[in-house]
């Protein structure tokens, strides 16, 4: 059979030119929503943003969702950063620690019921037990590093004491038959 049509001269279908407006209008879509393709950004010559790196944190967490029967999982920059910002204002040798005293203390291991299946978990989890962490730290030090001055604890003390000539408040009063 021989091609009877024009040469060079192309028509498309109903169906190829849908797929083409499609395949526009996902493009257009991604660019108004932010998510286009890099390339286009990196063209212009301006320099790439870049996270702050905390190679000790990312090899940490790399080494904690190690599990024999799956690929190692390496964390984003963004993941990483992300996880610091939660354990505000700790350290990176801090954070370390506390997966240290999730993996081996508490045994939140992958695969096990409350331990994680994903990099995500690492988010909250950190970020409450830091969270933990200073609230129990702040009574101990909210008061003068943990001590109160003589002349803040007799103004506290002021305030509980019975005004008036002496009468005795407390325990002791009713034991003596005193109302």
């Amino acid at each position: 059979m021989t091609n009877t049509s024009p040469g060079g001269v192309t028509d498309p279908s109903p169906k190829e030119s849908h797929i083409e407006e499609s395949h526009l209008e996902e493009k257009l879509r991604l660019r108004l929503s932010g998510h286009e393709s890099q390339k286009a950004r990196f063209a212009t010559g301006l320099p790439v943003a870049r996270c702050k790196q905390y190679p000790q944190l990312r090899k940490a967490l790399s080494d904690y969702m190690q599990n024999s029967s799956a690929a190692r999982v390496h964390p984003s920059d963004r993941e990483v950063v992300d996880l610091m910002d939660a354990a505000h204002p700790a350290n990176e040798e801090e954070v370390v620690e506390c997966l240290r005293y999730l993996y081996e203390e508490r045994g939140l291991r992958p695969g096990t019921r409350n331990g994680p299946r994903h990099l995500s978990w690492f988010r909250p989890v950190v970020g409450e037990y830091f969270h933990q962490k200073r609230d129990r730290q702040l009574p101990a030090t909210a008061v003068h590093g943990g001590h109160l001055a003589v002349g803040d604890f007799d103004s506290m003390t002021e305030a509980i004491e019975v005004l008036g000539g002496g009468t005795e408040c407390g325990p002791r009063a009713f034991e003596d038959g005193a109302s």
